[in-house]
C-alpha cells in the first residue's frame, strides 16, 4: 500500500530557531494515527509546518502528500 503522508527527517525553524529536529512519520491509505504527547512536544508545531503557516520554514527533510512535496504546494492546495 502506498504512503498517503510521508515525513522523512523533517527539520524546521521559526525566526532562526530550530523547532523540529528529524521527525519521521508514514501514514498509509486507510490507516488512522493520533499524534500525542505532553505540552511542548511539538504537536501543534508539526501541524503548523505541514499546513504552511507563515514564519514556519522546513530547513531539511521532506513532507510528501500522495507523493507530492508539501513545501511546493500553496496553503490552499495543502488544505
Amino acid at each position: 500500500m502506498t504512503a498517503l503522508l510521508e515525513i522523512r527527517d523533517l527539520k524546521a525553524e521559526i525566526a532562526g530557531k530550530q523547532i523540529l529536529n528529524g521527525y519521521d512519520l508514514t501514514v498509509k491509505a486507510g490507516e488512522v494515527h493520533a499524534i500525542m504527547g505532553p505540552n511542548g512536544s511539538g504537536k501543534s508545531t508539526l501541524s503548523y509546518v505541514l499546513s504552511g503557516r507563515p514564519g514556519y520554514k522546513i530547513t531539511e527533510g521532506q513532507a510528501l502528500l500522495a507523493g507530492a512535496d508539501l513545501s511546493q504546494m500553496s496553503v490552499d492546495e495543502r488544505a
